[in-house]
């Protein structure tokens, strides 16, 4: 009997060991019973919830919860969904929450005036082509970036100026039930009556005509995506482009697509890794953030091909309150040396440039850059207005210095200076961010050949 008794003791003693935590136990860390979402909104919840950090039924650490209060807010704010997002934890009784997301959806056709310039940044429209209003291009690209709530993209661009275009995009990020596989499809179709057709003293040497097309192009492409996790993404993309020229631009650089070919067939394979582990996508202050970039060219009708790797590393820190800094690293490296000038172009395009030296591009095979920022915010605003779509404005400023370094290789220079050698250049500046991802940098720079100027820039860095 006593052998019974001690027996049933035990087994009751492992019995209550063994049941599983309950909600309101444990002095540490809270039960997240309910997730609920709330707002002006059409986006599924099912592509909120895949955002998240947490889950409906998690313990969470007490000390936490402030920190990841604001994780998942910014989470839900890189979805660039929203106009605005609330997270709050909402007490249900004893250690047992909920979490609370507010969201305002952004206007979901969003129109793009397409109000740019045809040249590489806003100072060279501005001084070098004198204001040239024919260098400007309108048109009207309607997206909509959240099609059914599913995230799903759809455009259709339309385009008159210096580049005429006409193109169509349907973008699928979450295709399937786990929300990991997806999937888009492009075509674009575009003519210019004025090209860059060489390069010279790393200036673009342009030539124009009023009666014909210089320049005629046709793109199509498809991809995939893979997003295993929230901070990872995978991206695989097939397209072909066709290219046609004026018979004087292959007489005046027969280079230009090479052997004098006024026509050309492009086929490339693209794979695309992406570890975007920053605070906020639009414009980031904290985190880490990786992207690595492999292509594969092939030309068609010359059999040349291009093999191409493009890595960038940036790294963002917050050492004081309201103070930051970040250190960006980028770099390409192309084979073979010897390449048709559509596939030269290297430092001076798009985000890759040495600040300061805007006004020149540097063809080539190889480049690297390193940029450094020190920048304090000046302003952080949040304008209530009573819009739909536009009800709450944000408007943040900063103040900074800088510094920047780089090359550019080319295993072929003829008659530039700024080929294979350091290029180094500081300044201080403002940016300026706001509502749908609006930014504006105004940077006044001097560079190491002494020239100094006041650059204005659309986009980050």
């Amino acid at each position: 009997m006593r052998l019974s008794l001690l027996t049933l003791f035990c087994l009751c003693t492992l019995a209550t060991f063994a049941q599983p935590e309950t909600p309101g136990k444990g002095t540490d860390s809270v039960f997240l019973k309910t997730i609920i979402i709330s707002g002006q909104r059409k986006t599924k919840d099912r592509i909120i919830l895949r955002e998240l950090s947490v889950q409906q039924g998690d313990r969470l650490p007490k000390a936490d919860l402030a920190i990841l209060q604001e994780k998942n807010r910014l989470r839900l704010v890189n979805l660039r969904l929203f106009t605005d997002v609330k997270v709050s934890w909402e007490p249900i009784a004893g250690d047992t929450f909920s979490m609370a997301v507010f969201v305002l959806d952004r206007f979901p056709i969003m129109p793009d005036p397409n109000f740019e310039f045809a040249d590489r940044n806003f100072n060279v429209w501005w001084t070098e082509q004198n204001r040239d209003l024919r260098r400007i291009n309108l048109g009207l690209t309607l997206n909509h970036n959240n099609f059914r709530g599913n995230h799903e993209t759809v455009g259709i661009t339309g385009q008159v100026g210096y580049t005429q275009k006409i193109g169509l995009t349907y973008a699928r990020p979450f295709a399937d039930k786990d929300q990991r596989h997806g999937y888009g499809v492009s075509v674009f179709g575009l003519q210019n009556r004025e090209i860059a057709y060489m390069t010279d003293t790393n200036k673009l040497k342009f030539l124009r005509s009023s009666n014909n097309f210089m320049q005629r192009r046709f793109d199509v492409a498809v991809w995939y995506t893979y997003r295993p996790r929230y901070a990872a993404t995978h991206l695989v993309e097939l397209s072909f482009h066709h290219y046609w020229i004026s018979d004087t631009i292959a007489e005046l650089n027969p280079s230009y697509l090479g052997g004098g070919r006024t026509q050309e067939n492009v086929l490339k394979l693209l794979y695309r890794y992406e570890y975007n582990g920053v605070d906020n996508w639009n414009y980031p202050l904290t985190g880490r953030r990786f992207v690595g970039v492999f292509e594969q060219k092939l030309a068609l009708q010359s059999g040349q091909w291009q093999t191409c790797i493009n890595l960038h590393y940036d790294h963002f820190i917050n050492p004081w309150k309201k103070w930051y800094g970040s250190l960006i690293l980028r770099g390409r490296v192309s084979l073979p040396q010897d390449q048709p000038y559509i596939f030269r172009q290297n430092l001076g395009y798009e985000f890759d440039y040495i600040r300061g030296y805007e006004y020149y591009v540097i063809d080539g095979s190889c480049f690297g850059i390193v940029r450094a920022n020190f920048k304090r915010e000046l302003v952080n605003w949040h304008i209530n207005l009573p819009i739909r779509f536009f009800e709450v404005i944000p408007i943040r400023v900063y103040g900074k210095v800088y510094g920047d370094a780089g090359a550019g290789y080319n295993k072929y220079p003829v008659n530039d200076r700024l080929y294979n050698r350091a290029l180094y250049s500081a300044g201080v500046g403002l940016d300026i961010v706001t509502l749908y991802d609006i930014k504006v940098r105004i940077e006044y720079t001097i560079n190491h050949l002494n020239e100094k100027g006041l650059y204005l820039h659309r986009n980050g860095e």
